[in-house]
């Protein structure tokens, strides 16, 4: 990993790194430790978003529904609905008469055990964090990408 500290090819003042190396290298992290997380219960990033936003919808979503969400990290729209159908074919997910997919028994089981697994990733992420230390962070961030829109 690049130590990002000491970039050669910054723009910014020294001791000063470029935000978006700083960024990108928390983001990398992150995926990393929650896609492996998310592996040793057998389910990908796209396959638990649409657990999520599933069971979130009071009726659960039709495809369509699925592919109008805003998927993170660049991925396309199909993605998410892809990985649906695979929830599906595992039993994870059953689609009703009006084509509304909801969770199944094993796939309320299968969110509960990931959502303890992910829990702990947050909590690893946050670590000495304090919550006013992670709202800063966040506003700022929000601040930056607002500044560019």
């Amino acid at each position: 990993m690049t130590n990002v500290s000491t970039s050669r090819n910054s723009t910014t003042a020294p001791g000063r790194p470029p935000i978006a190396l700083v960024a990108w290298h928390a983001v990398e992290a992150i995926l990393r430790h929650s896609q492996a997380t998310l592996a040793r219960v057998d389910l990908s990033q796209p396959q638990w978003w649409a657990l999520n936003n599933i069971v979130r919808a009071e009726h659960g979503l039709t495809g369509d529904e699925l592919r109008a969400l805003d998927v993170p990290y660049g991925m396309g729209a199909e993605v998410i609905a892809h990985a649906a159908d695979a929830l599906a074919h595992r039993g994870w997910l059953v689609a009703g008469a009006d084509g509304r997919l909801t969770l199944t028994d094993r796939g309320r089981t299968g969110l509960a055990t990931a959502k303890e697994h992910m829990t702990r990733v947050r909590a690893e992420l946050v670590g000495d964090i304090t919550e006013e230390e992670y709202a800063t962070a966040v506003s700022v961030l929000r601040r930056i990408t607002g500044n560019l829109a």
